[in-house]
């Protein structure tokens, strides 16, 4: 090489690592932003769970208010009837009262006018035979109404007039239609529901599974002979396999829901509602009422309710007799006789 020749220059070899660098910081940041998004995701999805949750919560909750608010109101109409049935009682006790009264009015006319005695007492069976229209009619006060009955026609029979006779027959077919419809006994049917209210908190639920399931073909089958074919076989070693794992029960009663303790609150809630309701009907003397109310009560009791325990046995067996109770039977006619004792008074004035 002269000293006017230049050298040629050498490029400088370019390394590879810079760029596989870049690529693993790509890679990481890719991998971060990716797994970010993913945490984000479940973020939110599991902040939409809650909410949900949250609001159920708060519908049972309003649900619950709204029940406990139908049962105070169903307590106040109970105290409300109840209150009205005492004044009834307060009612019954003056008419009482004024069939005493004429009692004595009687007695001072008997005792001052000579004569006066048939007529006054036919005055007084008069006003029995008001108070028996007006217990029947008014109050459906049977019994009151047949003790007034059978206290006119004794003082008629004291009379010994021949001409009252067909007063007296009167008197007796009504007393006898009166006697002929159903006894209810509405107290016993009062302190039954009553006591079925009290007792309702611990009639047990539909909360467990049933333990008197059987086990049925537990052992699996192992009839694996040689001479079947190796398809036939194979099948036989998978039922082998599949009966070791699972087990097969069986059932005669229905399987018991499983219910969480609000809805076991709940439901234990809603009967006490029904049955509030139903004795409420029962006190107003409803029967169309009463006996939808103890319907619905039955059905509640077999859909929520253990069929097999003794205590819910017992309240579907009073349930049931209170369906057969008639509070609003048709009442006969008992204005016949007083037709006829008031023609009679109109024709004899003296």
């Amino acid at each position: 090489m002269t000293e006017y020749e230049v050298p040629e220059r050498v490029e400088p070899r370019r390394s590879l690592w810079p760029v596989l660098l870049s690529l693993v910081v790509l890679a990481a940041l890719a991998a971060g932003g990716y797994g970010g998004w993913k945490l984000w995701q479940a973020r939110v999805q599991t902040e939409d769970i809650v909410a949900a949750q949250d609001t159920l919560l708060r519908r049972l909750s309003r649900q619950l208010g709204d029940a406990n608010a139908e049962i105070q109101s169903l307590r106040q109409r109970q105290n409300d009837i109840a209150e009205s049935a005492r004044r009834n009682t307060d009612v019954l006790g003056s008419l009482a009262d004024r069939a005493d009264d004429l009692d004595a009015t009687v007695g001072r006319i008997n005792a001052t006018l000579q004569g006066g005695r048939g007529r006054a007492q036919l005055v007084a069976v008069e006003q029995l035979l008001l108070i028996a229209n007006e217990r029947a009619r008014l109050s459906n006060d049977v019994v009151g109404a047949i003790d007034a009955l059978t206290l006119a026609q004794e003082r008629l029979g004291a009379l010994a007039e021949p001409k009252l006779f067909a007063i007296r027959e009167a008197l007796a077919a009504e007393r006898t239609a009166l006697q002929a419809l159903p006894k209810v006994d509405v107290e016993d049917a009062a302190l039954t529901l009553s006591g079925l209210i009290r007792r309702a908190p611990q009639l047990p639920q539909r909360s467990r599974a049933p333990h008197h399931a059987s086990v049925v073909d537990a052992e699996p089958s192992r009839d694996l002979k040689p001479d079947r074919g190796a398809w036939a076989r194979g099948i036989d070693s998978l039922r082998e396999v599949l009966g070791a794992v699972f087990i097969v029960r069986r059932t005669d009663k229905p399987v018991d829901r499983l219910l969480p303790p609000e809805q076991e609150s709940l439901v234990g809630q809603l009967l006490l509602l029904k049955l509030e309701t139903a004795r409420a009907a029962l006190l107003s003397r409803n029967t169309a009422t009463l006996r939808a109310t103890v319907e619905d009560a039955e059905a509640f009791l077999d859909l929520y309710y253990r069929s097999d325990d003794a205590a819910v046995l017992g309240a579907r067996a009073e349930l049931d007799r209170l369906l057969t109770l008639e509070l609003s039977a048709k009442l006969p006619d008992l204005s016949r006789s007083l037709g006829l004792l008031r023609a009679y008074l109109d024709a004899n004035p003296r």
